[in-house]
């Protein structure tokens, strides 16, 4: 019978690592699991970074727009109590004759009647159609609202039911923060007391949101002066 003999120095086929030809090999197998482990985990990394920047980017632009109408809200009422509050005693006795203000005391308006931190009380024409309403802007203890309460005033000096409306609800922080919503300068060489002699009005609104979905507060200071006209 004819043998085929193996070259000397060769080891016999699966000899040389332990192993059946065609075996699996387990060392390879568990590499590879490691290394899709180590690729999943970056991948989740990567991915829980840029969700935090898109959450971040999302919550920014809620803040921003957030701000932006309480802005508009916040001047709208400033842009309004401002140009009343210039009006404040318009008009005066001066521009009628003394036997009209005696027949007529309504047709003229007092400048102030009262004049607190949180509380302005003034009468004007502001229509300028030849009736004084008796206006006052109110924000009450503890409230977050503002409030514009207006009275027509009768040519005989009395004055009509008062209309109620507001002007800014659930964001005025001024009674909450302690920060005066009104200050006044008052004319010292005045012969009128105090506050027929107030001269200017400032404003100082504070607004705040009541929270949005960034989780953040909006806050806007909104301040301006109002120097009373001499009718």
């Amino acid at each position: 019978m004819w043998v085929r003999k193996h070259p000397p120095g060769k080891a016999l086929p699966g000899k040389e690592t332990g192993s059946l030809p065609g075996a699996p090999n387990f060392s390879d197998a568990g590499g590879g699991l490691l290394e899709l482990v180590m690729v999943l985990s970056l991948f989740g990394t990567l991915a829980a970074l840029a969700l935090a920047l898109i959450l971040q980017s999302y919550k920014g632009a809620q803040l921003r727009l957030s701000t932006a109408a309480l802005f508009d809200s916040g001047t709208a009422a400033l842009n309004q109590m401002t140009r009343e509050l210039r009006m404040a005693g318009y008009p005066s006795a001066k521009l009628f004759t003394a036997s009209a203000v005696a027949g007529s005391p309504g047709l003229v308006a007092t400048p102030f009647v009262t004049v607190t931190a949180y509380d302005v009380v003034f009468q004007a024409d502001t229509h300028q159609d030849g009736t004084v309403e008796q206006i006052e802007y109110l924000l009450p203890s503890g409230s977050q609202n503002l409030y514009r309460n207006s009275t027509l005033k009768n040519l005989n000096g009395t004055l009509q039911p008062s209309t109620v409306t507001t002007l800014l609800l659930n964001n005025v922080q001024n009674q909450i923060s302690g920060t005066p919503l009104f200050a006044w300068s008052a004319n010292p060489s005045s012969p009128q007391s105090f506050p027929l002699n107030v001269q200017a009005i400032t404003i100082n609104l504070v607004v705040q949101s009541s929270g949005n979905e960034s989780g953040s507060l909006a806050s806007v200071t909104l301040t301006a002066t109002c120097p009373r006209m001499n009718f």
